[in-house]
Parts: C-alpha cells; sequence; structure tokens
C-alpha cells in the first residue's frame, strides 16, 4: 500500500502550531519567530516533507533561469563558482545569469526561477529587503559564518575556520614558528579566518599572535592618497554590499606594512589567494624574496595562483565543486525536490613554491 505524502497539516500538528505558521516558515514569506522555523524545517526534514503543490505551481512558471548575484566577478574564486554553477545548472537543463549591477529591488524585474547570492551577507540584506515581498528561493555559499535572519536559506558551507587551521599546522610541520597573517580585518574581528588564527597561536603558545597580525581594512587611513598601490574601486556607500574589494592591493599594501614593521616571521598567510598573490608583488617591490626570505601561503585555491611566480601554495576551498552544490541546492528547491539547509564541501592543500622548509624540520 503506498504511504500517503506528509502534508503541511501533519506538520502543524507535530509542531504544535497553525497551517498558516508552518506555511510562512516553509516558503520564507512573513514573519516566524526564529525557534519555532527552526523547529519546523527540523519536522519537515525528519517528515520527508516533499512540497509537492509548491513544485507544481512552480513548474507553470518556470523559465529555467537561475541568477548568480555577484558584485565582482573580476575575482578568480567567483569565476569558479560561476563554472561550477553552469556544469550544474547546464546538466540540468537550466541557464546561469550572472549580475550585481542591478539594484536588488530591480531583482523582481528579472526572469529567473531563483538566486545564488555570492556570500552571506548579501544574502542577509536582500533577504531582510527586497526579498521580503519576491519571494524567490534563495542559496548562499557560506565561509564558517552563520548569519542570523528570520528566512531559513540554505547554505553551501566550508569550515574556513579549520581551513585556516590547517594552513597553520601545514607551516608548523616545515618548521615555521613565527607565523604573521594578512587580513583585510582587525585583529578582534569575528571573521573565522582571524578567530582560528588568534586561537591556534594562542594554542601553540604563541603570545604575540597580535604583533604578527597584519591589518588592512577597508576604511584604513594608510589607503588614502594611495591609489597608486591599491587600485583601489570605492563605489557609492549605500550599503556595505556595494564595494568590490581589491584584494591583491590590499595584499600589496600588507607586504609594505610587513616591511615597515620589521616583522621576523618566516611566513605569512593572507587572507586569500587574491591577497596572498598581492604580498609576493609587493615583496618583490621590496627586495624581499619569496620563499628565500620569506614564505607565503594563501587560502582558495583559484585559478590566479597560476600567473604569478612563484607558484602560490595554498588550501583550495574548491570553488567549483561548492559553486556546482550551490546550483543542485537551488534547483532542487525550484523543482521540489528535497533538500538540507546546510550542506558541506571540503578542502584540500595545494603545494607550490612560495614556502620553503626551514632547516632542522623533518
Amino acid at each position: 500500500m503506498e504511504k500517503k505524502p506528509v502534508t503541511r497539516r501533519d506538520i502543524a500538528q507535530r509542531a504544535d502550531t497553525s497551517v498558516s505558521v508552518v506555511s510562512r516558515a516553509l516558503n520564507n514569506s512573513g514573519y516566524v519567530a526564529k525557534e519555532k522555523k527552526e523547529r519546523i524545517l527540523k519536522i519537515a526534514e525528519e517528515l520527508n516533507y516533499i512540497p509537492n503543490p509548491v513544485a507544481a505551481s512552480l513548474q507553470a512558471r518556470r523559465v529555467r533561469q537561475i541568477l548568480f548575484y555577484c558584485k565582482n566577478m573580476e575575482n578568480a574564486f567567483n569565476i569558479q563558482l560561476y563554472q561550477g554553477m553552469l556544469e550544474e545548472a547546464g546538466a540540468r537543463g537550466y541557464m546561469v545569469l550572472f549580475c550585481g549591477q542591478i539594484a536588488f529591488e530591480e531583482i523582481k524585474n528579472t526572469l529567473v526561477d531563483g538566486i545564488i547570492m555570492q556570500d552571506e551577507s548579501m544574502a542577509r540584506f536582500y533577504l531582510e529587503n527586497e526579498g521580503k515581498n519576491y519571494h524567490l528561493p534563495v542559496v548562499s555559499p557560506s565561509y564558517g559564518e552563520p548569519i542570523q535572519t528570520g528566512h531559513a536559506m540554505p547554505v553551501v558551507e566550508i569550515d574556513t575556520y579549520r581551513v585556516m587551521e590547517t594552513a597553520l599546522d601545514y607551516l608548523w610541520s616545515l618548521g615555521h614558528r613565527k607565523i604573521a597573517a594578512g587580513m583585510p580585518y582587525p585583529y578582534e574581528s569575528l571573521n573565522a579566518r582571524a578567530t582560528a588564527y588568534r586561537s591556534w597561536m594562542r594554542g601553540r603558545g604563541q603570545k604575540e599572535a597580535q604583533k604578527y597580525f597584519v591589518a588592512v581594512t577597508r576604511r584604513d587611513p594608510r589607503l588614502e592618497g594611495d591609489e597608486r598601490v591599491l587600485g583601489f574601486r570605492e563605489e557609492t556607500e549605500r550599503s556595505p554590499y556595494t564595494v568590490s574589494e581589491d584584494f591583491f592591493g590590499k595584499g600589496m599594501l600588507a607586504a609594505r606594512l610587513f616591511a615597515e614593521r620589521r616583522l621576523d616571521a618566516t611566513a605569512v598567510i593572507g587572507f586569500n589567494d587574491d591577497f596572498a598573490l598581492g604580498m609576493i608583488r609587493g615583496f618583490e617591490q621590496l627586495g624581499i624574496r619569496v620563499p628565500q626570505d620569506v614564505s607565503v601561503m594563501g587560502i582558495d585555491g583559484s585559478d590566479s595562483r597560476k600567473y604569478v611566480s612563484p607558484l602560490l601554495t595554498t588550501i583550495s576551498l574548491q570553488p567549483r565543486i561548492q559553486g556546482a552544490k550551490c546550483a543542485c541546492v537551488l534547483l532542487d528547491m525550484i523543482e521540489g525536490k528535497k533538500y538540507k539547509y546546510v550542506n558541506h564541501t571540503g578542502f584540500r592543500l595545494m603545494e607550490g613554491e612560495s614556502v620553503r622548509t626551514l632547516s632542522g624540520s623533518p
């Protein structure tokens, strides 16, 4: 005998709430208290709920296009995310548009079935504003820094806290004991990579972690009048999501600050590959050799590492795989299939030529 499909009324009875509240939670429309929404979503997953009525409704209006909303398509990592989305979506008969130049309120005029946002911060801003009235499915990559909103949003997560620990463990295994970090955040930042660096350094008995933390923030006064070094493209300050960060330029400045502070670190980890590549270029201009004088390591695994010498050693976040998974989750939402709200992808070490083993190390 065929099992009766689970309905929203079944979920409402289990959650001790009304069907309308369950509908708002499942459709990401209207306000539902965070704890209640989490309970409803958990029950829906436990009951293996598949929203067939919603799927049927979406099927009638489907245009087989999704949008990758990204402010910085010059970034090699974002390009690889997009390539992964294209591969997955293409295999399932969908096209992927990309844009980051239109205002959020204009998305409603775009013929798409769902949106992949560049990151969680951008997704939060959208969901808390224009997205409240334009109920498209939204998915976002995540890098270990969960956001708090009144809206459920599936994410494809990489544990960048663990990524930073892995990078530091690798440098330690090669004999490096004084390891600096180049970051676009202040030392006290709650950013996962900055937090992991502080925690790891304390765990290794490194009491001077702040000394080796080279911060270049967007508001850093040292950026004033330094367009030659940074090539910054500061856009309007209407929201924090309208600025394309120039990580390469920040990395160049970080290298200069590293030298000015006469840091005795034997290795430095850049916030991402572009930041690390900027540091390599900055060190080169200062006559500091990589890796002979200082080792440089990145985090991302972007294709841009191939075009700078020495070849950058990095922890690859495997952006194509993450992009493909984002598209997979979004398309499952659109097609009314079962999906998870938290999805994980892995990372791997990619050795290059920018890190050396210190003498006497195993």
